[in-house]
This record gives structure tokens, sequence and C-alpha cells, in this order.
């Protein structure tokens, strides 16, 4: 997989910032829920990805691509698979319950402990990124390639109905079970190659190189001021801000648990919601620590990255963030 599963940065800020709130803060609910739903759709991804790895190398994966549509606008596809032959995008869904494809009135009706709720309808959300890749590739002068379409549903226990009379649309959808061999079967219609193996390269190469992450200012985005952000260094254990150092380690006041490193996530969560670099005086506010030496000797342990020299050094801590 040339692009495998990691946890998106939004769904990264949104746990920090969790943590980095009061239990009573007025966005504390509205957070949470959003993380959870971004949880449930990556772990659906993720169990997807796990099928995925079980396709032949020249199968190139890509997870989670946001590309530049024309400008100013960008394109989000789950995964995207290349081939010298054709190319797959899939949609992957990660419901519980009962969902019904409505062709009435394109739209997905999930049910679930009697409740109904309207989504977009994913066949046409594929269609349009398939439209959005083909410009993509005409734009960068890649050969035009027949780009297939899937809807991916990672729960096995879900159940799958239509119209009547639009049962063909289940050729475009299928469960993990069921995706590999669905794949493979494509792979019949398109017997020929439609690119070189220099150009298959030069592709993977230019899709990793013009990905943009979504990487959201969290606190702009939840209208919350940073002065609201909890400080100190979290507890591994019982999760209490409340660790204090002192020879060469880290206890925690409520249930007396130690650790040398506590200070990474710390220092992780300043980067995802505050700013990517921090300064000495920066991480001793942020981790509440007096000693000047003892953060230096901390940050520098880290063999961080940094610019600028004395009081002004500012150390990366982008390294920190998918560790």
């Amino acid at each position: 997989m040339l692009k495998p599963c990691e946890r998106p940065m939004k769904m990264l800020k949104l746990e920090a910032l969790s943590r980095r709130l009061s239990a009573n803060h007025p966005k504390q609910e509205r957070i949470k829920n959003d993380f959870r739903k971004i949880r449930t759709g990556f772990n659906g991804e993720r169990s997807i990805g796990k099928e995925l790895k079980n396709l032949p190398k020249e199968y190139r994966v890509f997870h989670d691509l946001r590309l530049d549509h024309d400008g100013s606008r960008y394109f989000q596809m789950d995964f995207l698979i290349i081939t010298r032959n054709y190319c797959i995008i899939i949609e992957v869904k990660n419901f519980a319950g009962t969902l019904y494809f409505d062709r009435t009135y394109p739209q997905l009706i999930r049910t679930k402990d009697g409740q109904e709720q309207a989504y977009l309808d994913p066949l046409i959300q594929v269609d349009l990124q398939k439209s959005r890749l083909n410009d993509w590739l005409t734009f960068h002068k890649f050969p035009s390639l027949p780009i297939e379409t899937l809807i991916a549903n990672a729960n096995s226990n879900t159940i799958i109905r239509t119209t009547p009379g639009f049962t063909p649309i289940f050729k475009k959808i299928t469960g993990k079970e069921t995706l590999i061999t669905k794949i493979h079967t494509l792979e019949e219609k398109y017997p020929s190659e439609q690119l070189t193996q220099r150009q298959s390269t030069r592709l993977s190469n230019t899709i990793l190189q013009k990905n943009t992450p979504h990487n959201p200012d969290i606190l702009n985005l939840y209208q919350i001021d940073e002065q609201d952000l909890l400080k100190s260094v979290q507890c591994p254990e019982c999760a209490a801000l409340n660790m204090h150092y002192h020879w060469g380690k880290w206890s925690c006041s409520q249930c007396s648990y130690a650790s040398k490193d506590a200070h990474i996530q710390t220092l992780r969560d300043f980067a995802l919601l505050i700013k990517p670099n921090i300064t000495n005086k920066q991480a001793r506010l942020f981790l509440q620590i007096d000693s000047i030496d003892i953060m230096q000797r901390m940050l520098s342990s880290l063999e961080l990255p940094y610019s600028g020299q004395f009081k002004n050094r500012a150390y990366k801590l982008n390294g920190l963030i998918h560790e």
C-alpha cells in the first residue's frame, strides 16, 4: 500500500481538544460526538484497508487522498487503486442497521433501532469523484484511464436493500468479505494496458506529491479560545492533568503513576491544537515546568529538528504527531 491507513488530522485534533477542555465545557459534547463519527468512519476504512493488502503488488493502493480539482476546490477519495490497465475509486461506509438505496429520490436511508436517517447517495459521491479524477488526470497530462467505482460497506451485519427493479446497483456495492473477489472480476473487463511502467510510477509519485491532507485549525473551527485549553501533563494511567516532574520522572498526584516520557503526549497536543513548533518558554508554560534547564534537556533528548538559537530556538514537533 503506497499510502497506508493513518488516522486523519481532524480525528487526532478532536481527540487532543477533548482532553484539553474541562468536562463541563459547552463545546465538549459536540466535540466528542464529532470525534466518534470520524472514528467510526476511520475504523471502517482501516478494516477495508486490511482487505486491500491482499491484492497483488501491481495494485497500487492509496488511502484517504485529497487532490486539488481546479486550484481552489478539493475532492477526496477513501481509497484509490491504480493499475496499468484501469483504476478503482472506493467509497467506504461503516453503517450498522439496514441501508436502503432509494432510487426514486436518490439518497441513502439508514434505519437503526427504529430510527431513519437520510444521507447523500454514495453512488452520486463516487460518480462525482470519478469525474474529478478524470479532470485531474487530464490536467496533469496522463493518459485517460478507465475508472471503476465501488461502495464498500465495512460492517458485516448490515442489511442492504434498494428500490425494486434497481438491483443492478449491487454491482457497485460490496461488503468487505467480497471486495477482493469483486476487484478481481473487474480485471477481466480491462485486459489492455493503458500505462507504461514508467507512466504508472510517475502517476503514483504525482498523486503522493499532490495529495493535500485536510488539516483544519481546530480552535478556529470550533470557536474555542486558546486560554480555554487545560495545561499540564496528562497521566497515561488515570488521565488526570496532574503530573509533576521530579528526579527525572513524572509522577501523578492523583494515582501515583510514574513515567519518564508522559510529556511527549502533551507536546503532541500542543502541536495539534496550537502550532507545530515550540520554544522552551512555551513548553514550560504548557507542561507547567519552572526550570529552563530541565525543559532544555527534555526537548533536546527528543532529538527534534529546530530553528533559531538560544532563547529563540523553536523545536519542530511534526515528527511526534503520528508516533
